[in-house]
């Protein structure tokens, strides 16, 4: 995907980084990136490779059904709690409101790790790519239904742009 499949809001800053022989993005400070493939997504996935600052400052992560103004929306936070696990967590944001749906640890390392996030209906699921092939990590449902369709992306969430999450090889998918 290029810069051009993206509507980008907020505050902070976006760079694309050369690191490990890939091109990567990164956010610092409060980044919203909304793929403008589809403004009314339903069922739909977004994968990538996420590597978060190991701080208790920094959180950030993937959206769905998020709508333009990045105040109603599903999201999988990611928390950069050590360099030994990774805590997300999944949350439903209506209207500026907040709601933690669920918490989980992985064991996987604050290195890049591949997460999908996904939306089936109202089911809310997360998982890793653990040795070739997709490990269950969670998965809840939103009995609201508050959330019918919208936008997918990434996002940050820091008032600091000195800490900042790194995606590489993200995709959005339509479930089939």
């Amino acid at each position: 995907m290029s810069k051009t499949d993206w509507d980008i809001t907020g505050s902070g800053g976006i760079s694309i980084i050369e690191e490990g022989g890939s091109k990567r993005c990164r956010l610092t400070g409060s980044k919203l990136l909304l793929w403008n493939g589809c403004s009314s997504c339903v069922d739909y996935d977004v994968v990538s490779d996420i590597n978060i600052l190991s701080t208790t400052n920094y959180r950030g992560g993937l959206v769905l059904r998020c709508n333009a103004a990045g105040t109603t929306m599903y999201r999988l936070r990611l928390y950069g709690r050590n360099t030994a696990s990774r805590t997300y967590y999944i949350d439903k944001l209506v209207s500026g409101v907040n709601t933690v749906l669920g918490v989980v640890v992985s064991n996987q390392p604050n290195v890049f790790v591949k997460t999908r996030f996904r939306v089936d209906g109202f089911q809310l699921s997360v998982e890793e790519w653990i040795n070739g092939a997709w490990e269950l990590i969670t998965m809840i449902e939103d009995t609201s239904q508050a959330i019918v369709s919208g936008y997918c992306g990434i996002i940050g969430m820091s008032v600091n742009t000195s800490y900042y999450i790194t995606f590489d090889n993200v995709e959005i998918n339509k479930k089939e």
